[in-house]
Parts: C-alpha cells; sequence; structure tokens
C-alpha cells in the first residue's frame, strides 16, 4: 500500500505564546495597569467610533524575520493573511466584518461553479483587475502561478493542494508516495498533462480535478492559488522578497527581511474591482526583527507612532488580569482556529476498550486544562476538534457532560465493567511549560477516576516523529493533539485526522495517530465529499464527528485563543474569524 501526498495537513506548533515581562508591564500607565480587575470581554472586535476614514500610517510590529513574500512559498498563517488583505489575490477569499465567515469572488466574479460530478470547477475572472503595472491580471498569469506550486525543489514551503488534487498523472516513488510526474513551469515534457488539468480559456479558468472536492471554493482562497506573472520568476535570492501586487498596497522600494518595509498605495487598484478590501490607510510600515518582549512592550507603551500600531504576535493571557479601561479597550481574544485534543490508541490493549476510553474521557477536567493554560483568554472548553471557524457547536457541552468531567462516575463504570484499578494509562505529549503544567492538571482527574497515569515529555521539535513511528502506536496510548485546518471546513480536520485510508500504512499512522478505522465513518466521510449542498454536507460531517466522538476516537479539550493588544489611535479593528488575525481590509485609524 502506497500514501498519497498529504491532504489538509497543518498541525500547531508546541512553541509557548510571548509572555509579558515585568519590564514591559511596568512601562504602563497606571490608567493602563491597575493591578488585579476583571477582564471584560473576548471577542474579535474593539468597540468602533464614528465612521471609518482614509489616510494616515497603519504601523505593524513584527516578532523576528519575514524571509518570504512569494505566494507560493508562503504557508497559512499570519504573514500569509497580511499578504492577501494588502497585496496578494486569489480567486476566492473571505468577507470582511459580519461577513468574514462567507467566501465570496475576489480574482473571479463568484465561488465558481462545479460541473462533472464535482471534479471539474470554473471561474471567470474580473473586469479591470490590474497588476501594479497597470498590465492585466489574465486566465495564464494564474495558470502559471499554480504550476509554480509542482516545483517542490524550490516551492516547498507553501502548500500542496495543486499538486494533489489536479488531474495530471501520477507515480509511486521508491518512499511509497504518490506524486505528480509534472514538476512545474520548467517541465515541458509533461506540460501539456497539466494544461489539460487547468485549462484557460479568454476569463474562464477550470480546474479539472483527480476526485470530486466540494471545497474546492475555499482551497483556490490560500495563497498558492495567486497568479503570478511568468515574467516575475527569478532564481535570485531577493525574489524571495519581492512583490508584484494585484492589490490596493504595493511595496515601496525594497524588503529587508531583518527590518521590513513600507507599503503605499498601489495606484492600477479600484474599489470597485474588490469586494472586500476598504484600504483606509495611505501607508502601512511594517518593522520586522523585534523580540515578542518588544513589540508588547511597545504596544502597551504606545510612544508616538506606536499609538497606531497593530501585530499579531500573542500578549500572554494574565495580561487582563492587570489591565484598567483604557488597555481593555485595546485587547481582543479571537480563537485561532486551532483545537487542543487527545488521540486516544484503539490499539493499544488499554484503550482498546469501550469502557476504558468511554472512563477516560469521562474523567477530563476541561476546565482545569484551561485554566492552567492561561484561563478563559487563552481558550474555551471545547467537545469537538472541529473549531469556532468551522462551527460552533462544539463549545456547548452535550446534554449531562460537565467541564469540570467527573472521576467519580468515571471510577464508578470501570468497577461495574469489571476493570481492575488502577488502568495504567501511558500519556505522550510535546514539553513546554505551559503543556507541561497542563497535563499536570488532567492527571489528577484522571488519577481520581483510577487511572495510574505515566506522563512522557518530548522535545516538541522530536514530537511528531515520535508518535508518527510505528512502535508509537505500542509505546503509548493516549496522544496529545493540536490541530489548525488550512480551510474551514471539517473536510480540513476529520479527513486529515481520523481517515485510516489516507494515513495508516507500514510506515505508520500518519496523522491518525490513534489507529482511528471505522467503516461507517469512512463511509460518512465519502457521503460528505460528494454532497452538493453546503447545509446538508456540513450536517454529514457533524455526523461522521459524532461517530467518532461516540466511538471515542478522540477526546477535545480547548478551542485556543491568543490576546492582542493594538494602539489606541486604531479604529474598526477586527481579528478576522478565518484569518485569525488584525483584518486589514477593514481597519482604519484615528
Amino acid at each position: 500500500m502506497h500514501r498519497s501526498f498529504p491532504l489538509r495537513l497543518r498541525r500547531v506548533g508546541t512553541a509557548a505564546a510571548a509572555v509579558l515581562t515585568l519590564a514591559g508591564a511596568a512601562a504602563c500607565t497606571p490608567e493602563d495597569i491597575v493591578g488585579s480587575r476583571p477582564a471584560v470581554g473576548t471577542g474579535g472586535a474593539t468597540a468602533t467610533v464614528g465612521p471609518p476614514q482614509g489616510g494616515g500610517t497603519l504601523e505593524v510590529l513584527v516578532a523576528g524575520d519575514i524571509t518570504t513574500w512569494d505566494p507560493q512559498l508562503m504557508y497559512v498563517g499570519p504573514e500569509a493573511f497580511f499578504a492577501q488583505r494588502t497585496f496578494v489575490r486569489t480567486l476566492t477569499t473571505y468577507g470582511a466584518g459580519e461577513d468574514e465567515k462567507e467566501l465570496v469572488g475576489d480574482l473571479a466574479t463568484d465561488t465558481g461553479t462545479a460541473s462533472n460530478g464535482g471534479r471539474s470547477w470554473t471561474f471567470t475572472l474580473r473586469n479591470g483587475v490590474k497588476w501594479e503595472d497597470g498590465s492585466p491580471v489574465t486566465c495564464e498569469d494564474i495558470r502559471h502561478g499554480v504550476a509554480r506550486t509542482f516545483d517542490r525543489t524550490t516551492h516547498i514551503a507553501g502548500t500542496n493542494y495543486a499538486s494533489y488534487l489536479l488531474d495530471v498523472p501520477t507515480k509511486v516513488t521508491t518512499e511509497g508516495l504518490e506524486k505528480p510526474v509534472y514538476t512545474g513551469p520548467t517541465d515541458q515534457k509533461d506540460a501539456k498533462s497539466f494544461r489539460k488539468a487547468v485549462v484557460c480559456k479568454d476569463r474562464q479558468i477550470t480546474f479539472n480535478l483527480r476526485a470530486p472536492e466540494r471545497d474546492f471554493s475555499h482551497i483556490v482562497a490560500l495563497p498558492e492559488f495567486a497568479p503570478r506573472k511568468a515574467t516575475a520568476d527569478s532564481k535570485e535570492a531577493k525574489a524571495s522578497v519581492a512583490v508584484f501586487s494585484t492589490g490596493p498596497y504595493r511595496l515601496d522600494g525594497s524588503w529587508d527581511p531583518q527590518k521590513g518595509g513600507s507599503f503605499v498605495r498601489n495606484e492600477h487598484w479600484t474599489p470597485e474591482s474588490d469586494p472586500v478590501r476598504k484600504a483606509y490607510p495611505d501607508r502601512i510600515a511594517v518593522t520586522a526583527g523585534l523580540t515578542e518582549a518588544t513589540v508588547i512592550e511597545r504596544l502597551l507603551n504606545q510612544q508616538g507612532s506606536d499609538a497606531q500600531a497593530v501585530s499579531w504576535v500573542k500578549a500572554s493571557p494574565t495580561l487582563r488580569n492587570q489591565a484598567g479601561t483604557a488597555l481593555r479597550a485595546r485587547m481582543t481574544f479571537p480563537y485561532t482556529g486551532s483545537v487542543d485534543y487527545l488521540a486516544l490508541n484503539m490499539r493499544s490493549p488499554v484503550m482498546s476498550k469501550d469502557v476504558v476510553r468511554k472512563a477516560f474521557a469521562l474523567a477530563t477536567n476541561r476546565a482545569t486544562y484551561v485554566t492552567a493554560n492561561g484561563g478563559d483568554g487563552a481558550g474555551s472548553p471545547t467537545w469537538s476538534v472541529l473549531g469556532p471557524s468551522v462551527s460552533e457547536a462544539g463549545l456547548t457541552p452535550p446534554k449531562g457532560a460537565r467541564v469540570e468531567g467527573d472521576p467519580d462516575a468515571a471510577r464508578a463504570l470501570l468497577e461495574e465493567a469489571g476493570v481492575k484499578l488502577p488502568v495504567k494509562v501511558r500519556v505522550v505529549h510535546a514539553e513546554s511549560r505551559l503543556i507541561d503544567k497542563a497535563y499536570a492538571a488532567l492527571e489528577a482527574g484522571w488519577e481520581r477516576a483510577g487511572f495510574d497515569v505515566e506522563r512522557t515529555a518530548v522535545p516538541p521539535e522530536e514530537y511528531y516523529k515520535t508518535i508518527e513511528k510505528p512502535s508509537a502506536g505500542k509505546d503509548y496510548d493516549v496522544f496529545r493533539g493540536s490541530w489548525l485546518p488550512d480551510i474551514p471546513s471539517a473536510s480540513a480536520v476529520l479527513p486529515a485526522l481520523f481517515d485510516a485510508r489516507i494515513n495508516i500504512d507500514s510506515s505508520g499512522p500518519g496523522q491518525d495517530v490513534g489507529y482511528f478505522e471505522d467503516k461507517a465513518v469512512a463511509k460518512l466521510m465519502d457521503q460528505a465529499q460528494v454532497t452538493v449542498d453546503p447545509v446538508k454536507r456540513a450536517v454529514v460531517w457533524a455526523k461522521a464527528d459524532a461517530h467518532i466522538r461516540e466511538r471515542g476516537g478522540y477526546v477535545a479539550l480547548a478551542a485556543t485563543k491568543v490576546l492582542h493588544v493594538h494602539g489606541s489611535g486604531v479604529l474598526h479593528y477586527d481579528d478576522h474569524a478565518v484569518g485569525g488575525i488584525v483584518d486589514l481590509a477593514t481597519v482604519a485609524l484615528r
């Protein structure tokens, strides 16, 4: 058996969030830091004052370097969302404000038309969309951008949906991976097959897929499907940070990965050609190369132009306990889109028993897990791996469920089933101060229920390599997981984590680290993929998720949040539900 190249595979990193330094807190004014008042509000938006006005310079503070602005090299994340709201446009995108979860046409007139049972998708380009040099954005530009993603020698950092989904010939490598024979724009031998998969006809572009993909209109909102002029290609190192804009802003001068650069208005962008981006600031000045502590300190102090600053750096959620009214007005607690969960090993002698899995889930204290991670500013207890950007249903406890768990009921369940106590359970997680603290809190509830917990903390850089080894199925009973989907759809979560057919083979479990296999779930997943109506499709995905939970395939813990701080001169601030950071499509300045 060989494994196809990956689907929507994205895990959440294990690095701890930035922690507010005492120096940063001490530098704040008394109005901002007032000791220990309760925080108010955990939403993603702050109050606005009057209608937004154009003009001014928005400051963006970045921790670390930004080494590429190449859309085919950028993975999903803050930098990519920044680019997509300023100078990168794709066929579709997500709305802003109240419509932030709605998919809309961007370069395309609408969200596309499916045909051939969902195996073909056609998009029509808008009139009047131009590059920053005034030339029109064409179908060929989009096809060339997609072609670049097949060159995995130079474009290994970005997503690779095109190479998986498009109907081009494939081959099985010596490692047992199925890969396309087409290798990018320089591959003239196999170019004909690629051009059959991506067909251009005037302003229409049609993608022919290997199999039905009902969420393809979401997938083309990813940066890898952005247009690219063939004349812009270069092998020079500086080409990776070059910007050739289709959006409301263009790079003014050059980009320094360690220092940043400035974006000014693109004279060839028009609001009539763009349904989402309002582009209120005249200029966006990005300062890169900072430390996380420096970013937070500058946002708290907001000296000079920092009063007009935003950032996607995460502050410690405990900062809210010190915040006065003025600072609270500049704080937001958006959901990240990721969910922390536990995968239970269906093949281990312990967790292979239904009653043990049920008791373990029953004893899990989500409340103490959230508290250990920083409180409700760091996350919300959840009962589903489908995060709030996909569905908010998981945030509501099932009937009879308790957020603090029920260890006594779990113990009684084990005793009634005749299970000998204590039940030894081997739990593995990535090593970090916060994670260690959170799992120690969980352990207390499990121990009370009659489990003898043996915890193993693995260095974060080794964690996923460790749990995806074939031997991990024999070494551990419970695995820590954290998942952030590339698109806001259950199709980007459930198959990647619980479809044994695309995960499990002789080399290991893939993402399905708990070796979950269920024919009924597989059937529901297949049904969802061919269900045309999006509302009915969501119902099918919900049934699949419920079935996995009923089988005890996983225990969801928390839908994670972050704390963002912005300057008081920033108005109409909103953390986008899908993008996860400040939405530059609508932000304005005082």
